[in-house]
């Protein structure tokens, strides 16, 4: 709304229509084997020697091999450090269940005994009666 003169006036707010033409070439273009990190990225466009856009053109980066060393060096020490822990949570858990196995056993085998004591009470007492 908008006051002109003490009294509101209605404003339209319409988008103005562009005069230009949508030029997809200027926008932006995906770059093959990145050399960071060996991902698609997004770059500008490069320009020609005449100083234009090329549309749809590629940028292109050069690999290092020693970097290429590197990632799979970094990779593989990871993953083998994530093995090893994981190895190691699974021996910990393992000597848990043995111990609790070896508890629960024990456990079993003193009411068992219980049991076989009370049985053994009672047929006596019923022997003598």
């Amino acid at each position: 709304m908008n006051k002109k003169n003490g009294t509101t006036q209605a404003v339209g707010r319409r988008l103005e229509v562009s005069q230009r033409e949508n030029e997809p070439g200027r926008l932006a273009a995906l770059r093959d084997n990145s050399s960071i990190y060996g991902v698609d990225q997004i770059g500008i466009a490069p320009l020609d020697s005449s100083g234009e856009d090329k549309p749809g053109a590629i940028i292109r980066e050069k690999s290092d091999s020693g970097k290429i060393l590197e990632r799979l060096e970094l990779i593989e020490k990871t993953f083998l450090f994530y093995v090893q822990e994981q190895q190691k949570l699974f021996e910990t858990r393992l000597e848990e269940s043995k111990g609790t196995e070896n508890l629960f056993k024990a456990e079993v085998q003193a009411l068992k005994q219980e049991i076989y004591g009370l049985v053994s009470t009672e047929t006596e007492i019923e022997q003598s009666l």
